[in-house]
């Protein structure tokens, strides 16, 4: 029995992972279609340089930046604004968008447009590797910055991804390392394996 409740967690895991990349692909392509340029080209938005005490404002723009450039394109039951905790920055919530299987997504402004996905939102155990996993979306910051002969967050001028491909993971050995020394990058190996929960992954859902 345990055995085959583990094995529907991991169906049900990848049965909203494949969903949801599917749609944030989908949802990003009409919304660059729409704006006529690529999402790092996108301006108004993210295309500046933030300091440490624009920490409220980062999140005011990420919400807003769902508003314009997303939520058109997405059918969701609710969205929450981010709230910045100066007092304690772990207290502090980023963009939240509920959907309407119960999972989540949050989205947080760094170098790129960070997206937590959790396939089982307000439900435990809210750890990266086993029911939060991480995206990025390509911002007018992600690229400029770099020299092409660095590491990328993201494939060079892709739009939509998992962290770090080509350049640190380019194979599915490296990914599997990944993942193991850090569950952010399990979204990775996840990608190299069709969205499956394979043998050798190594955390328990």
């Amino acid at each position: 029995m345990p055995a085959l409740i583990q094995n529907h967690k991991k169906q049900e895991a990848s049965a909203r992972l494949k969903k949801f990349y599917s749609m944030m692909s989908q949802a990003i392509l009409l919304s660059e279609n729409a704006q006529g340029a690529k999402v790092w080209e996108w301006s108004g938005l993210l295309d500046r340089p933030y300091e440490e005490d624009d920490s409220q404002q980062m999140f005011d723009d990420s919400y807003a930046y769902w508003n314009k450039y997303l939520a058109p394109y997405i059918k969701t039951v609710k969205v929450e604004k981010g709230v910045y905790d100066e007092e304690n920055s772990e207290n502090s919530t980023a963009t939240k968008v509920y959907f309407s299987d119960g999972s989540t997504a949050t989205l947080k402004i760094g170098r790129c447009m960070d997206v937590y996905y959790d396939i089982n939102g307000e439900r435990g155990p809210n750890v990266r590797g086993k029911d939060i996993f991480t995206f990025f979306i390509a911002t007018p910051r992600t690229f400029a910055l770099d020299r092409p002969t660095q590491t990328h967050e993201l494939k060079l001028w892709h739009s939509f991804d998992v962290p770090y491909l080509p350049v640190l993971y380019n194979t599915r050995v490296k990914a599997l390392q990944g993942c193991k020394n850090e569950p952010q990058y399990c979204t990775t190996l996840l990608m190299y394996d069709n969205w499956d929960f394979k043998s050798d992954y190594p955390y328990k859902l």
